[in-house]
């Protein structure tokens, strides 16, 4: 019986609410699948340094760019493998045999210490040295050792020298003899050469050994892990960065090409950057740099506006603060001397600079993710099916279980005679 409602004509009772059938199990993955599917086009969007550079300015590309590629500018000359330079730059020495160089590099006039460094430079990086100039197997005789040096460490150190200077007639049986000495004279040679340069003025002879030096050595800087500074910490705190490797992000404002004169490293142009640092700063920042993509060489003797220039990014050691005529007067600009690490591809040049192999690994990798994504995804959408297939059998056998059996009842019935009143009833009446 229903109870009719006082205020209108429909019931007091709940009603009941329609519901839809349920999905079926293959529209369940196919929106599972279309899901996925959205998410890996989201993630594959969120890894492009394009999508963050109108909320965070530049973003330098870990690789890619015009600057994967550079033509060498030293191409006439013989490159080193990238195995050997590492080996080189991981040889640590003593603070002793630091002193030891020093102390021999005091007996080098300045000619003899550019000389020893081209050689010493480039026979640590594995490249091919020509006839030596009889003048460092002469020097390498006059050279006299601190008398207290030990007879092992004293012949290692001859060793070295002398291999040097190519007088030893057969080399060691151990390849790394005398590695330690060569590497600390050579670091000995470095400072001297930083310690001629003059901060705060104009470019000097005594500038240009430590420059070339710097811009012999600039294609083996690495292309990440250095600190990214801009112009007024360089400008303000000249001593906590001079000789360290910085890297430095910003729009080029003027390109100039410069044919260097004759000098002992056999260079013989390189590349001037004027350029206007990304923080905001308004001091320019002094690049130089062997090699120029196409994106920035083509603006060489054009001055640009500020935001009309290539974005860039440099890494390179800072060497001094320079001065120049600005047009407010006397001013100091910071000079980096390294190699650009990422410039944008030129209007004509491709737009990706991935090898084949690059690509191939890439592509791998994606259609790795989609899969295990793909299994992901129907192993748990396969977990949630049978889990709520369960979770429904559970619910029916409760609702079995608390359910009245009729069975007492119907047996209570049968007991009853359908003919007439009881006994008792009879006998009552």
């Amino acid at each position: 019986m229903r109870i009719p409602s006082q205020f209108d004509d429909d019931n007091l009772y709940r009603k009941k609410i329609p519901r839809g059938e349920s999905v079926k199990t293959f529209r369940k993955l196919i929106r599972l699948a279309l899901g996925l599917a959205v998410v890996v086009v989201v993630m594959l969007q969120a890894a492009k340094p394009a999508v963050y550079r109108p909320f965070f300015g530049h973003l330098p590309a870990k690789s890619g760019g015009a600057a994967a590629s550079l033509p060498s500018a030293l191409a006439t000359r013989p490159q080193v493998s990238t195995s050997g330079n590492a080996k080189t730059e991981q040889t640590q020495y003593s603070t002793e045999e630091g002193q030891i160089a020093s102390q021999l590099i005091l007996q080098l006039s300045r000619k003899e210490q550019v000389n020893w460094t081209v050689i010493l430079s480039r026979s640590l990086r594995g490249l091919k040295i020509g006839k030596l100039p009889d003048a460092i197997a002469t020097t390498a005789k006059r050279l006299k050792f601190d008398p207290d040096l030990g007879p092992d460490q004293r012949a290692e150190w001859e060793f070295a020298v002398q291999d040097l200077a190519g007088s030893m007639p057969h080399p060691a049986a151990n390849p790394f003899y005398g590695l330690t000495q060569k590497n600390a004279l050579l670091a000995a040679l470095d400072e001297a050469a930083v310690n001629r340069v003059m901060d705060g003025s104009v470019w000097r002879s005594d500038d240009f050994d430590s420059f070339y030096r710097a811009l012999d050595s600039a294609s083996q800087l690495p292309k990440s892990g250095a600190a990214t500074v801009g112009a007024l910490p360089l400008l303000q705190q000249p001593d906590v960065f001079f000789n360290q490797l910085v890297t430095i992000h910003g729009q080029v404002a003027l390109v100039e090409n410069i044919q260097a004169p004759e000098n002992p490293y056999g260079i013989k142009d390189y590349w001037q950057l004027w350029i206007k640092p990304a923080e905001g700063a308004d001091r320019p920042i002094v690049a130089v740099v062997p090699d120029a993509p196409r994106s920035v060489s083509e603006q060489a003797g054009v001055q640009l506006a500020g935001t009309e220039g290539a974005q860039i990014s440099v890494v390179g050691k800072f060497l001094k603060r320079l001065a120049y005529k600005s047009g407010a007067g006397a001013d100091l600009a910071p000079v980096v001397i390294g190699r650009i690490t990422y410039a944008p591809f030129a209007q004509g040049e491709q737009t990706s600079t991935s090898t084949d192999n690059d690509t191939t690994v890439l592509a791998s990798k994606f259609w790795l993710i989609v899969s295990i994504s793909c299994i992901g995804g129907v192993g748990l959408a396969m977990l949630l099916m049978w889990r709520t297939s369960v979770l429904a059998k559970q619910s029916r056998k409760l609702r079995t279980a608390y359910r009245q059996d009729p069975e007492e009842f119907l047996k209570g019935l049968g007991e009853q005679s359908p003919d007439g009143p009881s006994a008792a009833g009879q006998e009552h009446s």
